[in-house]
């Protein structure tokens, strides 16, 4: 924008030519403001991002168990006390099975987005675009994943070249991801 006098006096950068500033004026740089796009049309996630957020959950995921892995091996060691161990494992794989339907389900219905796609700035909705609810989240993890990745990937590979860039199991749900 090109600013004469206080700060928030401007015009839009329609037509103008920065070789022809006067000394008076001074230039901001602002992002370019995208003439005659519809925000309610949602641009389809690839998979390269897809596949970044996954990443991003599963590190998550595993995380819990690691941490008390780690932990209750040094404990039996090192402390001589495996009841402790086994109580410290179990509480960390029961963390991790809360962690997962709060991550892949909950989530999923009350923001349309685990953590990796959120961060990852990703959305999943159903194909007639209304949120996703409980019912849909559970087909497309506990089915539909499982489902995809039976026959050695070839439903997660799917998106490849699907118009729609869906796998198996966003097809098995009616659902499609969308960047946010």
């Amino acid at each position: 924008m090109v600013h004469r006098g206080s700060p928030g006096s401007g015009s839009d950068l329609v037509g103008f030519d920065i070789n022809k500033m006067e000394s008076s004026e001074y230039f901001i740089a602002a992002p370019r403001r995208r003439a005659g796009r519809n925000r309610t049309v949602e641009t389809l996630a690839g998979p390269g991002l897809r596949c970044s957020a996954f990443l991003l959950d599963y590190i998550l995921t595993l995380l819990i168990p690691a941490v008390t892995l780690v932990l209750g091996v040094y404990i039996k060691r090192r402390w001589m006390a495996p009841v402790a161990a086994t109580a410290i494992v179990t509480v960390g794989y029961l963390a991790t099975a809360a962690l997962i339907f709060i991550n892949y389900i909950y989530f999923y219905v009350r923001h349309g987005q685990s953590f990796g796609k959120r961060f990852i700035g990703l959305r999943v909705v159903r194909t007639d675009g209304q949120p996703i609810d409980y019912k849909t989240a559970v087909l497309r993890h506990i089915a539909g994943y499982p489902l995809s990745l039976f026959f050695f990937g070839l439903g997660i590979l799917w998106m490849l070249w699907d118009g729609k860039k869906q796998g198996w199991h966003d097809k098995l749900a009616k659902t499609i991801v969308v960047r946010d």
